[in-house]
């Protein structure tokens, strides 16, 4: 029992290390630039392939080690002057998904150059080992701790001892003040980013040794991981950001060792939940977010506001031009959407159903996080909640579809009111971990209950039923359906947002405290629209059980919840005839870039980028 907890907390500070050099990249960029920089995996995956790609040349490991940390904050640099810099001034999310596009570039770049399998990396020290104890480290092990030790020692004198290092606290402290003193504020964020990829890049490294292998979705794990280990250590909490990965790491080795591989990672993210309500500014983060303090005595907080307040004031500054149609003249598209099935092809009525499937999601958060302002980057789970209640109601227990869609609604609903009970006494970017860690705990469990949910084989067969003696078999009594249920929805939002319930919504966003001592019951409305909400993602996952006949894991990762997250942007915040547009272009781009084949995710995410480049208030605009 002693051999095993030294094993798993040995393996824990490992792996920890590494988490904390990931939390560093995160914790600069946004005590400099005020950002949450979801790049930073890709940059992680770039720098390990990058070393990869010199080794294959014969460039010794350390040499490759060395040009791919100094080639990867080159690219970090070069992503902040080029497609950060011109949305200073745009609402503050919008700079947040075009970090989330270039990862997209990224690893879609990345498949095409080395391909997307996994490529050998070697690890010259994996056969060295050093026992401890009853526990053993390799050489690999050894280096990756010392390595990773010695580079946040030289990080911390380097912003206490170093001008640079002290013009980039400056920066995060106040940016005008610096300015006023003659330190150029952009190039010390163009510098953070700089720093941001070279720790990404010899985390990318460390992972690839570790690991022995390399490919390009490796940066999307570990991204989330260091993203969180900062958020659980004060996001601009440079100390807090290295406390965070070590602490990360333990708990999931000491979860793995004691309670079984599959359980690793939900038992993480359970933890990080409970973190959250009981000290949401992380363990080293203070009532406000901290700068990066704690480095030769040196402290103070970043003047910023919370996502939810940044988005308050684009409101009034990007209010040029704002989409309102009639209720009835987005119903009276949708009756002509119906005659689709007699003039396309069925793929076109396949592809049409998804994307109403897809509207209904970005109608679901756009009442969340558009209106009542709870930015959720966990919804895709409340999407695979409905879809399993489908498949197992419909599948395990021949359930007709009348009773699977109120399973499914209000089922959800449930749960979505439950799940957002965590994030409601939270603000700004610790609401984005809540809502990410609640995310990824259900995706956990849709992956491991293998009892309940088949696990990573899915429920194949799903049976579409039929309603009042009516077949839904056919694929364009399906499309009717999810036109019918987009409608209800679009009906009930409509509704909503019009009534006083929509306006306590939007003041709650604007400014919750002005609402809680103006006397407004503030939970009570939040779980309001986080059941309505859930509600709407139910009836969306039923749906998508229905036109797939199968459901898995698969489809309700993270990255589900970003493509839902830029729909509600690109549709405009709080703007539902925006986010329904927005859907549907966003479901449909994918099939329609298939003529380039290899490249359309290249391509998608350079027209993400470029959407947030000249609409950053969306395409509806912000209401």
């Amino acid at each position: 029992m002693i051999e095993l907890f030294l094993s798993q907390l040995l393996n824990g500070l490992v792996i920890g290390s590494v988490y904390a050099l990931i939390a560093l990249g995160f914790s600069l960029v946004f005590g400099v630039a005020n950002l949450i920089n979801f790049a930073q995996g890709a940059l992680l995956m770039l720098g390990a392939f990058f070393a990869f790609t010199l080794i294959q040349w014969g460039v010794p490991i350390v040499a490759a080690g060395i040009l791919s940390v100094v080639a990867t904050a080159a690219v970090g640099m070069l992503v902040e002057r080029l497609a950060l810099r011109p949305l200073r001034n745009a609402p503050a999310i919008a700079p947040l998904l075009s970090t989330l596009a270039i990862a997209v570039i990224a690893d879609a770049g990345a498949e095409l150059i080395w391909s997307a399998e996994s490529q050998p990396f070697p690890s010259p020290l994996q056969s060295y080992v050093v026992f401890v104890g009853g526990a053993f480290l390799t050489g690999v092990d050894i280096a990756t701790f010392v390595i990773s030790l010695a580079v946040m020692g030289g990080l911390m004198l380097f912003l206490s001892r170093s001008w640079t290092g002290r013009a980039l606290r400056a920066t995060a402290q106040d940016p005008e003040a610096a300015a006023q003193m003659g330190i150029d504020v952009a190039l010390m964020r163009q510098i953070a980013f700089g720093m941001a990829g070279a720790l990404g890049a010899l985390a990318g490294i460390l992972v690839a040794m570790y690991y022995q292998s390399v490919f390009p979705q490796m940066g999307v794990p570990f991204g989330i991981k260091g993203f969180a280990a900062a958020l659980l250590g004060g996001l601009a909490s440079i100390p807090g950001a290295v406390l965070g990965g070590f602490l990360l790491g333990i708990f999931e080795n000491l979860a793995s060792g004691y309670v079984g591989e599959g359980s690793r990672d939900l038992i993480a993210y359970s933890l990080l939940i409970l973190v959250l309500m009981v000290r949401p500014q992380g363990l080293l983060g203070t009532g406000k977010l901290e700068a990066l303090g704690g480095v030769g005595g040196a402290s103070g907080a970043i003047p910023t506001t919370s996502i939810v307040a940044s988005l308050g004031g684009a409101t009034a500054r990007t209010r040029d031009w704002v989409l309102r149609p009639k209720l009835w003249m987005v119903l009276g598209v949708m009756a002509l959407a119906a005659l689709l099935p007699l003039f396309g092809s069925a793929y076109v009525v396949q592809v049409a159903a998804g994307c109403a499937v897809f509207a209904m999601l970005a109608l679901s958060l756009t009442l969340l996080s558009g209106s009542a302002g709870v930015i959720s980057i966990g919804h895709a789970a409340l999407f695979g909640f409905g879809a399993y209640v489908c498949a197992i109601l419909g599948r395990n227990h021949g359930w007709p579809v009348e009773g699977i869609l109120l399973a499914a609604a209000f089922g959800t609903a449930a749960m979505a009111a439950i799940a957002t009970l965590p994030a409601i006494r939270l603000t700004g970017h610790a609401v984005a971990l809540a809502t990410l860690a609640v995310g990824q705990v259900g995706y956990l469990l849709f992956l491991n209950w293998i009892e309940l949910t088949r696990g990573p084989m899915g429920i194949a067969g799903i049976q579409r039923g039929s309603i009042a003696g009516l077949s839904m078999q056919p694929l364009e009594r399906q499309y009717w359906l999810a036109l019918v249920l987009l409608a209800v929805c679009y009906v009930i939002a409509h509704r909503l947002l019009e009534s006083p319930i929509g306006r306590t919504w939007r003041a709650i966003r604007e400014d919750r405290p002005a609402a809680h001592a103006a006397g407004v019951p503030v939970t009570r409305y939040l779980v309001m629209v986080a059941a309505v909400a859930g509600l709407m993602a139910g009836l969306a996952g039923a749906q998508f059980a229905w036109l797939q006949a199968f459901v898995s894991p698969d489809s309700f990762i993270l990255e589900t919840s970003i493509v839902l997250i830029s729909m509600v942007v690109l549709g405009g915040m709080g703007n539902i005839a925006g986010a329904v547009i927005a859907g549907v272009l966003l479901a449909i781009l994918p099939e329609a870039l298939r003529a380039f084949d290899d490249w359309r995710m290249i391509v998608y995410g350079l027209i993400l980028l470029g959407l947030l480049r000249f609409r950053p208030q969306g395409l509806g605009g912000v209401r």
